[in-house]
């Protein structure tokens, strides 16, 4: 998968602003190769947090990729950016009294247009479902970015309670906010899914990159499964683990194979919410236990009626 990744590269030589987007999305594949293979080094070597960032910083460069593949003027925008950039980095000159910040945004000025904002992911995001007329990349954005973001990268009261036990105690290590091989099953779905969107455009098979990616990408558990699994302050647990799959299963056979045909809507609702129910587990936390009733109760009423059967609804 890698060496047909590398194939897809073609460009020799960096043009500069003479580059088109195109040009710029196989300096992202390049990119995520690279973050790939740290990404499977951080894996291997037990760094939990570092191994996430890593595969966070890889769905961003996807979506650059993807980006770039859309927006013609990609490039101009992604030059403006690193003049900005630029001022932002030679802004402690002023703090120092070495030169003032006028000085240096005319010096920048001789360069180009800084941009006044940077580009955001959420701007990336925008701009490839714009283009695509669907809604994949914010699937991408919320499903990956958005996870490892939160519970890894952000300073925020997510990343703080993983250092506090189930009974309250502080720990040094924190809790673990995903499987461990995650991270790796991410960066190497980026991979798939941007070349596959390099090949495809380019007129190249695309088909197994993209299968390759998918595999990858239902194999990644992300951190509200790894909560569910094992609660919120510790990872996933083996029993636990066996529980689910054997709420799974038992669900599986009642609605497809089982009785379900044959009951109530409101029959099928009601088994599946109690089984479905014990698959969540917020104990060792402070969310109310009825919380996601409401979900639960969505989830269990559209499952009964996704069932074919010849009892109607009396309702």
């Amino acid at each position: 998968m890698r060496k047909e990744a590398i194939d897809l590269v073609t460009l020799q030589t960096w043009q500069g602003m003479e580059a088109s987007s195109a040009h710029a999305a196989q300096l992202a594949l390049l990119r995520v190769l690279w973050l790939q293979r740290q990404t499977h080094r951080a894996v291997r070597g037990r760094h939990r947090d570092a191994s996430a960032m890593l595969a966070r910083a890889s769905v961003e460069a996807l979506l650059l990729g993807l980006y770039c593949l859309r927006v013609p003027d990609a490039i101009t925008k992604l030059h403006a950016d690193n003049l900005k950039s630029l001022i932002d980095g030679l802004a402690y000159l002023e703090e120092t009294d070495i030169a003032p910040a006028q000085v240096i945004r005319d010096c920048v000025a001789r360069i180009g247009q800084p941009s006044r904002m940077y580009l955001s992911v959420w701007d990336m995001v925008k701009a490839i479902d714009a283009a695509n007329g669907n809604t994949a990349a914010r699937s991408i954005y919320r499903g990956l970015y958005i996870p490892l973001s939160n519970f890894t990268v952000h300073a925020n009261g997510g990343t703080l309670l993983r250092h506090v036990r189930p009974n309250g105690n502080l720990r040094r290590r924190p809790s673990r906010s995903c499987a461990r091989r995650t991270p790796a099953r991410v960066a190497d779905a980026v991979i798939g899914l941007l070349a596959a969107d390099i090949a495809q455009r380019a007129g190249a098979p695309h088909e197994e990159l993209l299968a390759y990616a998918n595999r990858h990408i239902e194999r990644a558990l992300m951190p509200m499964v790894v909560m569910a699994l094992g609660g919120v302050n510790g990872p996933p647990r083996p029993h636990r683990i066996r529980e689910v799959i054997s709420v799974v299963t038992e669900t599986y056979s009642y609605l497809w194979t089982g009785p379900a045909a044959g009951d109530s809507i409101q029959t099928r609702a009601a088994f599946v919410r109690r089984r479905f129910a014990r698959i969540v587990d917020f104990e060792d936390s402070d969310i109310p236990t009825d919380a996601f009733d409401p979900f639960i109760d969505y989830v269990a009423d559209q499952l009964a009626r996704a069932v074919p059967g010849h009892v109607t609804d009396p309702g």
